[in-house]
């Protein structure tokens, strides 16, 4: 069992990424990785300034380039923290429609924000379209990949 913990934070309206975050879980929990899951709608700056270690956030972007209506407050908290997040590797992955022009603009504005504050990334972010079911499966062996190498666990994911 490693002593590698790992949250996973999401935001969404319809359910998708919340059916992913519990994915990212379970396939965790399979390989040895603890996994705490938190929906954004819930969860504040503050929490997420005491996070240490590995950090994926899961969320979509609703209309033309907002985050989920539930995970607004968070997003907007996020934009003015003033929080040192030097203590967190993170990895975003977005959902959006490809049919708008600011495809999954919620978190492209995530991870940058998140890179302001300090956060390192262990994994480029990823975009998914509609088709995130069939793109999240190559996705998810990147994601996998680079945590067996970065933190040295879940090497049979």
């Amino acid at each position: 069992m490693s002593d590698l913990a790992m949250t996973v934070l999401y935001g969404t309206e319809t359910g998708n990424c919340k059916g992913l975050a519990n994915k990212v879980a379970a396939k965790g929990e399979k390989n040895g990785v603890k996994v705490e899951v938190q929906n954004l709608a819930e969860y504040t700056t503050a929490q997420l300034a005491e996070l240490k270690g590995a950090v994926l956030i899961i969320i979509s972007t609703w209309d033309d380039g907002l985050p989920p209506p539930k995970a607004k407050p968070f997003c907007d908290e996020l934009a003015t923290a003033d929080i040192d997040l030097s203590a967190i590797d993170y990895t975003v992955l977005a959902l959006g429609d490809t049919e708008y022009p600011l495809y999954c603009e919620c978190g492209k504005q995530i991870d940058a924000r998140l890179a302001e504050l300090g956060a390192k990334p262990f994994l480029e972010r990823a975009d998914l379209g509609s088709d995130f079911l069939v793109s999240y499966i190559g996705w998810s062996k990147r994601f996998w990949k680079t945590l067996a190498g970065y933190f040295g666990v879940g090497k049979s994911a």
